[in-house]
């Protein structure tokens, strides 16, 4: 007499997801049929190859969602832990990361085709859900950063400028003839780099003076900019090519080819512990990926679609689709080292 089939789940892999993400679970039990489900909460996944043992699923939108279970007929596994992002808002259209403002909440962008103007293109989410546009007029906003003093700077892809919000009530250009400013970053000494996606990279003084610190090859959508502890400057930007890099440049403007073989690599922000979080597909996969500065090793951190970009706030991550912003808590170990 054969065992009774136990039907369980040991693993998922990556442990976090968006929805339109994909996941590999590892089973015991699963018998690969038009009846047999994979359930995210009470949601079906789809499921996109199935063996007794391994199942490749797609995920939900789930907001009530604790984990992943099986089902076989009228088997049901238990619950396996799985965190799913929830969609915070939408009818957005963010082009790099959003950013913390000092209360916690989320700003990003309604920035509309080129030369569109968007009667209030700039939006604060709370972790409610709440959309909060403020009243102010910028075409075509594209990047956000804030600087130490907390005012918050923003690029005009379609006026080659960059503006400053001041205490978010007055509009002022700090600096102009930028190209096509996308994704901008501070360092630790005020000093303010733009990515100009026709292939360059401006560095701004707090005085507006400008000067070019580097060049790329040209970007088809976006630069995507991100700065470590020791104000090292990190670059990503789809281009025509199957695989991209990750660029790192140096305070002086020295370049190093990091990593290879991203596709369509865009948003990145650091965790705590100084590993770089990259938007991007690769090896087949796609979502947020972890890198880490020390040995160079790369792991698939969170399944999702091809995101836009990222901003972290303490436990939290804020997730960038083209339309919406989803909100996860941190997964893993981020303890700093």
């Amino acid at each position: 007499m054969q065992p009774p089939r136990i039907l369980s789940i040991s693993s998922v892999t990556p442990p976090s997801g968006v929805p339109g993400g994909e996941v590999v679970i590892s089973c015991r039990g699963f018998k690969p049929n038009v009846t047999s489900k994979v359930l995210v909460g009470e949601v079906e996944a789809s499921i996109l190859s199935a063996s007794n043992n391994r199942i490749i699923a797609r995920l939900p939108e789930s907001p009530q969602s604790l984990g992943l279970a099986l089902k076989v007929g009228k088997t049901l596994s238990a619950v396996f832990p799985f965190s799913l992002a929830a969609r915070l808002a939408t009818d957005l259209h963010p082009v790099t990361n959003p950013v913390i403002s000092p209360d916690g909440t989320v700003i990003t962008t309604i920035s509309g085709g080129r030369g569109q103007q968007i009667p209030q293109p700039l939006i604060r989410v709370s972790k409610r859900g709440d959309k909060i546009p403020y009243n102010c007029e910028i075409m075509n906003p594209t990047g956000l950063a804030f600087s130490k003093d907390g005012q918050l700077y923003i690029s005009s892809r379609n006026d080659g400028t960059v503006l400053r919000y001041t205490n978010f009530e007055h509009l002022e250009v700090v600096a102009e003839d930028l190209g096509i400013p996308c994704g901008i970053a501070f360092d630790s000494k005020g000093l303010l780099y733009v990515g100009d996606r026709t292939g360059k990279i401006h560095r701004i003084d707090a005085n507006g003076g400008k000067e070019e610190f580097a060049r790329l090859e040209p970007s088809i959508s976006a630069y995507h900019l991100a700065i470590d502890a020791r104000d090292r400057l990190y670059v990503t930007g789809p281009t025509f090519s199957m695989r991209d890099c990750l660029f790192r440049f140096s305070s002086k403007g020295k370049p190093e080819r990091l990593l290879d073989g991203l596709g369509r690599p865009q948003g990145m922000a650091f965790l705590p512990n100084g590993d770089l979080l990259i938007s991007a597909a690769y090896e087949g996969k796609k979502g947020i990926f972890k890198y880490s500065l020390k040995d160079r090793s790369i792991s698939h951190y969170i399944s999702a679609p091809i995101l836009v970009g990222l901003a972290i706030a303490e436990k939290d991550i804020f997730l960038a689709t083209g339309d919406s912003i989803y909100w996860i808590s941190l997964p893993g170990n981020t303890a700093v080292n």
